[in-house]
């Protein structure tokens, strides 16, 4: 009898462990890791079309140049962009020279697919100034400005403003699938 429990016992201690070890995982998942898979072009060259993406969102707090997740309400679903400036920052686009500028200072962007911005007239038009032939964007509070680096081919904070805070869902910092490019850490 004493065989009948202790075989018991071992089979109690391994389902127990089994069951902790699925709900550390469940816990990782829901609350520090998210995954996500790529829909579209609007971020080539640095993510691809159906790329898969691993991010983080516990305690993250959106800085610029990072890649991020992002629950947008104004297109009703899961975007991925890059975060080009936060909140009292000021954006300026130039549609003539190509170029981004945050707080006076034109950003290098070497991760870009190539340097032309096109189509501003798809942009929303309230924020050009006819005067000096630009577009500038003044970042709110607890907001972030938003675009892909695709540009042409990119619906962002250009077309629908900017993003809340809270609707960032994490940084993305890995690809797990892509079927072109490297997986591993995303820049």
């Amino acid at each position: 009898m004493s065989r009948v429990r202790e075989h018991s016992r071992d089979i109690l201690d391994s389902a127990s462990g089994f069951l902790t070890a699925v709900l550390a995982v469940l816990l990782v998942f829901t609350f520090l890791v998210n995954g996500v898979r790529v829909d579209g072009v609007s971020m080539e060259d640095t993510l691809y079309d159906r790329d898969r993406l691993l991010s983080v969102g516990l305690f993250y707090h959106p800085k610029e140049g990072d890649i991020v997740i992002c629950d947008s309400t104004a297109l009703d679903k899961l975007i991925v962009k890059r975060v080009i400036a936060v909140e009292g920052q000021i954006v300026t686009i130039n549609y003539n020279t190509h170029t981004v500028a945050v707080d006076g200072k034109v950003i290098k962007e070497d991760y870009i697919k190539y340097h032309a911005l096109n189509n501003m007239c798809r942009y929303d038009m309230d924020y050009y100034d006819d005067n000096r032939k630009l577009f500038e964007y003044i970042v709110p509070e607890n907001c972030v400005f938003l675009m892909g680096d695709n540009r042409d081919h990119s619906q962002d904070s250009r077309a629908f403003g900017m993003v809340k805070e809270d609707e960032i869902i994490g940084k993305v910092i890995w690809r797990f699938h892509s079927q072109r490019a490297k997986i591993g850490k995303v820049k």
